[in-house]
């Protein structure tokens, strides 16, 4: 059976909205450059279509019957919807528009940071940031360069080892500032946790700790929002070293200790070839190789 066989042509929705509205289908007709009995006989089919009818008419004016309010309601929505969903297509229809997937504490933290340099490095680009946290799939979405974190580079395509990761705890100078902390004075103070593989757990016997239980403390899914925590003095973050570190250099948090976890895992940037045959991505891409000279 074909799909959505009730739905009716879009012109003879978006008659129905505008006559409904202005109560009026030779209003409706000059809003929509139509003649009146254009709207009239769309309004008619519709009703047809539908087997209710939709309007009173009195006079020159129409009147929605109850089944046309509770239809206006479902139609408003509908091209509500649709004017929306052509609004968010906007990036892709820009000159310049660069479409960039990250993970959202790699954006706010490491790329943020650098969106000045960026749009100096490369005249003309846009760059779009996506942290919905989609899978990517280069075949199926408009996207032209994805962030990964993983033990590996992506399988296919070409890709760019941007920066290894490092955990280590960091707090704010307010909470640890006047204290020469020993590893077991930070179990005495408030975690900071970020849903990853390797936690606190694992620091504490790095540190040579046995603290089999250091779930205490508040949970997060962005690191990015784990850092903010920190700064905010609400605790002691086990951080990514890499994303920690422009804050570490303005002051706003401090390395509590060198000693530090390798989760083996790397930031890569990733695209195709197809993708870097537009001169934008590959400005945006070349930029991408000269800051992984810069942190690695």
């Amino acid at each position: 059976m074909r799909r959505y066989h009730n739905v009716p042509p879009l012109q003879f929705l978006q008659g129905f909205e505008a006559a409904a509205r202005l109560a009026s289908f030779s209003q409706a007709a000059a809003e929509l450059g139509l003649s009146q009995s254009a709207v009239s006989h769309q309004m008619r089919l519709l009703e047809d279509r539908i087997g209710q009818p939709l309007f009173l008419r009195v006079g020159r004016t129409v009147r929605l019957t109850d089944a046309g309010r509770d239809y206006l309601r479902t139609v408003r929505q509908t091209l509500d919807g649709l004017e929306a969903g052509y609004r968010k297509l906007a990036p892709y229809r820009k000159p310049g528009s660069v479409v960039i997937y990250a993970p959202a504490d790699f954006a706010s933290r490491w790329l943020l940071p650098r969106l000045g340099d960026l749009k100096r490095s490369c005249p003309g680009c846009d760059p779009w940031i996506d942290t919905s946290g989609k899978a990517v799939d280069f075949s199926e979405m408009e996207v032209s360069i994805a962030i990964v974190y993983d033990k590996d580079a992506p399988a296919r395509g070409l890709s760019i080892a941007l920066l290894t990761d490092r955990l280590t705890p960091v707090a704010a100078p307010m909470l640890i500032a006047r204290r020469r902390l020993k590893p077991v004075d930070v179990a005495g103070l408030p975690l900071l946790h970020v849903e990853r593989a390797m936690g606190w757990t694992a620091w504490f016997e790095l540190a040579g700790m046995d603290i089999r239980d250091a779930s205490a403390g508040i949970d997060f899914s962005d690191g990015g929002l784990a850092l903010a925590a920190a700064e905010a003095g609400l605790g002691v973050a086990l951080a990514s070293l890499p994303l920690a570190r422009p804050a570490i250099a303005e002051g706003r948090l401090l390395q509590a200790f060198d000693t530090s976890l390798d989760p083996k895992q790397t930031w890569f940037a990733a695209s195709t070839a197809k993708e870097l045959e537009d001169p934008f991505t590959r400005m945006v891409w070349q930029w991408l190789e000269r800051q992984a000279e810069v942190t690695t």
